[in-house]
C-alpha cells in the first residue's frame, strides 16, 4: 500500500476568512422604490430614506429592515354607517398610501398588512363619523351640492396616518355608497311610488295644458269658420247684386228675348227630365208657357 499525503490546514487562511466574512456585510445600500431602517439588536438607530450606499456594523450587531416605498391601493372592507337621522347606509372607501417613515412604521406595526388593517379602522371611523354629522335626504339627494367625503377628511386621515403608523395617505375616495339589503326592497318602493306620482302630476298638467290649447283652437277655429262665412256670403251678396245688374241691363235692351229666355227657364224648370210635350204646331209653346208656375 502507498501512504497518502497528509492533509494539513492552514489555520491563517480560515481566521483570515473569518474576519472578512463579517467585513463582506457591512456595505449595503437602499433602493430608489424602498425606504429602511437599522436596528441594533431590535432597537433602530437610523432612519434611511435616500436611496444609496450605505455601511453598517456586520450582522448580528446591525439589521437593515427595508419597506417598499411605492403607492399602495388598499380597499377598505364594505362598512355600515349611521346617518344623522338614523339611517342605515352601506359604504365602501378606497385608500392610497405608501411608507414613508420606516422607523415609525417599524415601531408601529411591523409589516404591510398590519397598517392596513388600521389604516382601514381609522378611515372607517372618519368616514362614519362624516356621515353622522348629515342627514340621508342630504347624502342621497341628486341635487346637493356637497361631496359625500368632505375636503378636510382626507387630510385628517394623512395627519393621523403619519403622526402614529409613519405613513402618507396620498388619497381617500368613496368607491360606493348604497343601502343596506334588508332596506333596499322598501327604500326602491317609496321612491317608485313618488316617481308615479310626480309622474301622475306632469301627466295631469299636461292635460290640463292640452284641454286648453285644444280649446283655445277650437274657439280660433269657430272665429275662422264664422268670419269666412260672413265673407263669403258678402261676396255672394255682392255676385247676386252684379248678376241681377247685369240681368236689368241686359233685358233692358231687348225686352222680348229676355221674356223668351226666362220662359225657357221656366219651361225648364216645371219639366221633367223624361217628359214629352207635345204642342200644335206654331205655338212656341204659349199655352204652357203662360201657364202659372
Amino acid at each position: 500500500m502507498t501512504d497518502r499525503p497528509e492533509r494539513t490546514v492552514s489555520w491563517p487562511v480560515i481566521g483570515l476568512l473569518l474576519l472578512l466574512l463579517p467585513l463582506a456585510t457591512t456595505p449595503y445600500t437602499v433602493d430608489a422604490r424602498e425606504v429602511a431602517v437599522v436596528t441594533l439588536f431590535g432597537r433602530p438607530v437610523r432612519n434611511l430614506a435616500a436611496p444609496g450606499l450605505y455601511l453598517r456594523a456586520p450582522w448580528p450587531l446591525h439589521r437593515v429592515t427595508r419597506y417598499d416605498r411605492r403607492a399602495r391601493l388598499l380597499d377598505v372592507a364594505p362598512t355600515e354607517v349611521l346617518t344623522k337621522d338614523k339611517k342605515n347606509l352601506v359604504v365602501e372607501t378606497f385608500v392610497v398610501w405608501r411608507v414613508s417613515d420606516a422607523e415609525r412604521f417599524l415601531a408601529a406595526v411591523g409589516t404591510p398588512e398590519a397598517a392596513e388593517t388600521q389604516l382601514s379602522d381609522l378611515v372607517v371611523s372618519r368616514v362614519a363619523a362624516s356621515f353622522g354629522q348629515r342627514d340621508f335626504s342630504v347624502l342621497m339627494s341628486t341635487e346637493t351640492t356637497q361631496a359625500l367625503i368632505p375636503e378636510s377628511l382626507p387630510t385628517d386621515v394623512a395627519g393621523v396616518a403619519q403622526e402614529r403608523l409613519g405613513i402618507d395617505v396620498l388619497d381617500v375616495r368613496l368607491r360606493h355608497v348604497g343601502l343596506p339589503v334588508q332596506n333596499e326592497q322598501s327604500i326602491y318602493e317609496r321612491m317608485r311610488a313618488e316617481r308615479l306620482r310626480i309622474a301622475n302630476a306632469y301627466r295631469s298638467e299636461g292635460e290640463e295644458k292640452a284641454a286648453t290649447i285644444r280649446a283655445e283652437a277650437d274657439r280660433q277655429a269657430a272665429e275662422l269658420l264664422a268670419r269666412a262665412d260672413r265673407d263669403a256670403a258678402e261676396v255672394r251678396a255682392a255676385a247676386e247684386e252684379a248678376a241681377a245688374r247685369t240681368y236689368a241691363e241686359t233685358a233692358s235692351l231687348d225686352p222680348e228675348l229676355y221674356l223668351y229666355l226666362r220662359k225657357l227657364e221656366a219651361a225648364e224648370a216645371v219639366l221633367d227630365a223624361d217628359a214629352t210635350l207635345v204642342v200644335p204646331h206654331g205655338t212656341l209653346l204659349e199655352p204652357l208657357l203662360e201657364a202659372p208656375r
